[in-house]
This record gives C-alpha cells, structure tokens and sequence, in this order.
C-alpha cells in the first residue's frame, strides 16, 4: 500500500511539473510584463525557469493551506488565496535576484520590489485557476450533489449510467473517499489508490452506498468505522485499517441521526 501510495505521488507531480513547464511555454510566447522584446529563446527558458521557481515554493504552500482549511473549515478558495499571497514573497525576491542580477539586500530595497510582486501574483493565479481548470475538467457536465456536510444522496436516474470508480481489478470494498487537493484517495481493505478526480464526483460515483460525508474531505463507509471517539464538541473516527477521520462540527447531527454516535 504505501508503495501504491508512493508511486501515486510521481505520477502526480510529474504531472504537474509538464504542466508548469507547458504553461511557462504558453506565457513565454505570449511575453507579458515587458518580456516581449527579449529575444524569444530566452524569453521561453525564462518563463519556464520563472513557473518552476514559483511551484517550488507553491507547492508546499498549498498543502499547508489545504491543511489549514481543512482544520478550520475555511472554503478552499480562501486557503489557495493564502497560499498565493504568502508564496508570492519569496517567489518574487528569487525573481528579482535572478531577473536583475541583484544580491538579495538590494532585491529588498529595489523600488520596484511590490510592483514584482504584484506582477507574480498575478500569473501565480492565473496558473492556479489553469491547474484548477485542467484537473477538475471531469467535472464539469457532473450531476448536482449534496453540498459539504450534508450526507450524500443516490444521483437521479440518467439517459447514461454514472461510471464506476476507476479502480483497478480486485481492488475490493471502497471504505472512504479522502480529498486531496485535485486528487481523491480511495481506501480499501488493503490498498489504496490516488485518482485524478474531485470529491463530490468521487463521491457521485459511489451511488447509493452505505456511508456519510462526515467532513469537507472524507467519506466514510458505515462498515469501515471501527470506533467513534468524542473530541470537544465534535468526534474523531477511527476506521479498520486505522485512518482517523475527524468529523466536522456541522457533521454531529447527521451521525448521530445516522445511528454513528
């Protein structure tokens, strides 16, 4: 399983390293902020050595805001907001030191320092909302779900039935769903497995099985609950294989509707 689970995360950053790389492509053809009049070679391996600088710094960024959100129930715009907004000062004092060919007390003190700074933030976010776009695209002709915190409801008969899960051969029972970023993790008995897919399509797929969305990025299975624990006003589940779930503080009334506590 956590070989399964390294292998996942390889193919996810590779993915998003082609990504970066293709976009630095796209922008650097287009030449924004001045960048036009340098010749066009430079200009490409500039822009793509500019995204790959900004991912390096983004990327675990991210994370911890996705961490954050996901602890305090922020929306996920707000925490990828914070991600920009924080990265974007390092990104930019990088930048500047390699764009200007200046020590990094004098990229400090350049006049022009926030104007920079506005500029990354800019195509930081118009990479974001690429990223967004690219990964989430399987989801745009998606049936409407319950919102976040509501339990999930069986789709409406269709003219086409909902595919499965993707999962390979033997794969077994699905006992939760878990949102990670643009991926969701599919957790069985004994494996797991990393798709490129949102939460609420993943949990779409499911159909009408026996489990609740007990927070913004779980599903759990009924079955898959080895023990429930009380923490505060809210819980912490424990599932067989031993995942902790927390359960979010609007979820209480639907589990102890649901029979779970």
């Amino acid at each position: 399983m956590k070989w399964h689970a390294q292998g996942d995360m390889a193919k996810r950053l590779t993915i998003e390293l082609l990504v970066m790389v293709a976009l630095g492509l796209l922008i650097g053809l287009l030449g924004p902020f001045g960048t036009f009049g340098n010749p066009p070679a430079q200009r490409l391996l500039s822009w793509v050595v500019w995204l790959l600088t900004g991912y390096i710094f983004f990327r675990p960024t991210g994370i911890v805001a996705t961490w954050l959100c996901e602890a305090t129930g922020l929306p996920r715009f707000a925490g990828t907001l914070l991600a920009l907004v924080v990265a974007s000062v390092p990104v930019t004092l990088v930048i500047t030191m390699m764009a200007m060919r200046m020590s990094f007390a004098e990229a400090l003190r350049w006049s022009g320092f926030w104007t920079m700074y506005l500029y990354i933030w800019v195509v930081s976010a118009v990479v974001a909302t690429a990223m967004t776009a690219l990964f989430g695209r399987s989801a745009a002709a998606a049936p409407k779900v319950a919102p976040p915190g509501e339990p999930a409801v069986p789709a409406a008969p269709a003219a086409e039935p909902i595919p499965a899960l993707p999962l390979p051969p033997g794969f077994g029972a699905i006992r939760a769903l878990k949102g990670e970023d643009h991926y969701v993790r599919i957790v069985g008995d004994a494996r797991e497995e990393l798709v490129l897919m949102r939460m609420r399509d993943a949990i779409e797929r499911l159909g009408p099985a026996d489990g609740l969305r007990v927070h913004r990025s779980w599903w759990v299975a009924r079955g898959a609950v080895a023990s429930v624990r009380r923490d505060g006003r809210t819980a912490v589940l424990t599932l067989t294989g031993g995942h902790e779930v927390p359960v979010a503080r609007d979820m209480m009334p639907q589990l102890r509707a649901a029979g779970w506590l």
